[in-house]
């Protein structure tokens, strides 16, 4: 199971973009984490199954054929992401949206059974492309960090891999992984 991890941060004043965390299950399923520290949720009526945002409401959720838009006010704070372009198509009509308490998860089934991890995580490709919105918040993009790079004697794009920071410049705040994903029917 591959996945990516980018985080953001940002204030109320303007929409933020939440931290995400991509990974592909089986061959026509990716699995899109959406980190919302401060959503809380209940269960809905009549499908005591189901979650939904009991702290915020959903705004917006598009599923198109190869992009997603998802906007989310949770108290006093906008959450907004918007892919312009996924790597591949995706069937809208079959996607779908879990929430949870702290975050949610988006359910995209590709149209066709190719992985897009490696599309992903490949500077030569578009990735996934975030659309740029002049509303959005600039502080809620990831830092920029400068991250120490070693040579492996493995093949590109494995070749680098990040070094581990020393004892003292590590940070005494735990991190927790990303929740499991949601359970499948």
């Amino acid at each position: 199971m591959k996945h990516i991890a980018m985080n953001a941060t940002g204030d109320a004043s303007k929409p933020i973009l939440p931290s995400f965390v991509v990974q592909e299950e089986g061959a026509r399923k990716v699995l899109v984490y959406l980190n919302i520290p401060e959503l809380k949720v209940k269960r809905s009526f009549p499908n005591i199954l189901k979650f939904i945002p009991s702290n915020g409401h959903e705004k917006e959720l598009d599923f198109q054929d190869q992009s997603f838009t998802f906007t989310i006010n949770v108290q006093t704070k906008v959450y907004s992401i918007s892919i312009a372009q996924l790597p591949g198509e995706i069937q809208p009509e079959r996607c779908s949206i879990k929430y949870q308490r702290g975050g949610c998860w988006l359910t995209l089934i590709k149209l066709d059974p190719m992985p897009w991890m490696n599309r992903i995580c490949d500077d030569l490709s578009p990735g996934l492309d975030i659309h740029d919105d002049d509303k959005q918040n600039p502080l809620a993009s990831a830092p920029i960090e400068d991250i120490q790079l070693k040579d492996t004697t493995m093949p590109p794009p494995f070749d680098l891999v990040p070094l581990a920071p020393s004892p003292s410049v590590r940070s005494s705040v735990k991190k927790m992984p990303a929740p499991p994903p949601p359970p499948t029917k």
